[in-house]
């Protein structure tokens, strides 16, 4: 995949960003987050990529809550997060790329945690992430 593409598509919507043109920035995010989602399903090992992925998704998530348009922020967050998730767990991954999604999670769970604590979300969601913070503090005392 051509980094320089998804790297000016993303830096374009940063600048629009900054100066409130919405669409404008909603445009480049998205088309970043196309290259990017189908650089990251052909390639699961390139973390470069998948950090790129869970970037653009996370800036589509501030554009929309900066717009109110909570249900689409929140859903930009948990799309990579239940993505990596499900990889985390598939039978069918190999280690390394369930490894490179753990590490993934850790980047996902904490901007969904935070949206909550400004934001409603539905109860199934808030129990998922008291589980998920369970489950990453076993985790956290487990690696030291």
């Amino acid at each position: 995949m051509e980094s320089e593409q998804w790297k000016s598509l993303l830096n374009n919507g940063n600048n629009c960003f900054k100066e409130n043109q919405w669409q404008k920035a909603e445009y480049f995010y998205s088309e970043a987050y196309d290259l990017l989602a189908f650089g990251y399903r052909n390639n699961p090992q390139c973390i470069e990529t998948m950090m790129a992925w869970i970037c653009s998704c996370h800036n589509l998530s501030s554009l929309y809550e900066r717009m109110n348009k909570l249900t689409l922020s929140l859903k930009f967050l948990t799309v990579p997060h239940d993505y990596l998730k499900k990889v985390s767990q598939s039978n069918k991954a190999d280690n390394d790329i369930k490894l490179l999604a753990l590490k993934g999670l850790s980047l996902t769970f904490p901007p969904i945690l935070a949206f909550s604590k400004n934001h409603p979300i539905c109860e199934d969601c808030v129990e998922e992430l008291s589980n998920m913070a369970s489950v990453s503090e076993f985790s956290k005392r487990q690696m030291h």
